[in-house]
């Protein structure tokens, strides 16, 4: 009987954690763990979880007439019930503040090559992500000066009030996010973590010991929503 209770209980765990990857999957909150293209593997293993955990628990409750589970095994499930209530911030300044501001050197040349790539700048500040700007900024600089820029990003404050605009890459999931910086210079830091869409001009990167830091001179700060996806 004790065994046959250990069976139930993993499999009611396994039944709750396949329920919780398909609820973060169906309403989007797996975008602040994993990237866009994980969707459907995410939902089809959370089915399956299910599925296999909820014929195991019937077939051996039936075998061997069992009524239920204690009352202290249901306090395993507290965990699983956390991730479908609770509602987990992504990854923000704290983590951002941990790395360094420096973009590294690109393997292959940057995407721009000549300033037909910018457009015209009579449409108004060129939109582009933090993640290429803050590379394309130091690495590709004589295509960038004089230009004007829109990033989307949120806050991340540093010292001697210096801050930067932020947005964090992601190769895979959130255990090897990457933070993208670029430091924001001639208007005040907003409040940490605020997301803000920023316009300027390219500024001369900032040197340090461990390499260049791309930098914008900033015109206006807009406060914004932060987007569903919020990695780059």
């Amino acid at each position: 009987m004790v065994v046959v209770l250990k069976r139930n209980v993993a499999g009611l765990v396994i039944v709750f954690v396949g329920a919780a990857m398909v609820q973060l999957t169906t309403s989007g909150t797996y975008l602040r763990y994993v990237k866009p293209g994980m969707r459907w593997m995410l939902l089809a293993a959370g089915v399956v979880l299910i599925a296999l955990a909820v014929t195991d628990v019937v077939v051996r409750s039936r075998q061997t007439h069992d009524h239920g589970l204690p009352r202290a095994a249901w306090l395993l499930l507290v965990p699983v019930f956390a991730l479908l209530v609770v509602d987990p911030p992504a990854l923000g300044a704290d983590a951002a503040q941990r790395q360094s501001p420096v973009a590294a050197k690109p393997a292959k040349p940057a995407e721009p090559q000549g300033n037909a790539y910018w457009g015209d700048e009579s449409h108004g500040p060129k939109p582009i992500a933090v993640r290429d700007y803050s590379v394309w900024a130091v690495w590709e600089k004589e295509t960038m000066q004089g230009r004007s820029f829109q990033l989307t990003g949120f806050v991340t404050p540093a010292k001697n009030g210096v801050w930067y605009v932020t947005r964090i890459g992601l190769t895979c999931c959130v255990a090897d996010g990457t933070a993208f910086m670029v430091e924001a210079r001639g208007h005040a830091a907003p409040p940490k973590n605020q997301w803000i869409m920023v316009t300027g001009k390219w500024a001369e990167p900032t040197k340090r010991v461990d390499g260049d830091v791309a930098a914008l001179t900033v015109d206006t700060v807009k406060p914004v929503t932060a987007p569903v996806n919020p990695y780059e």
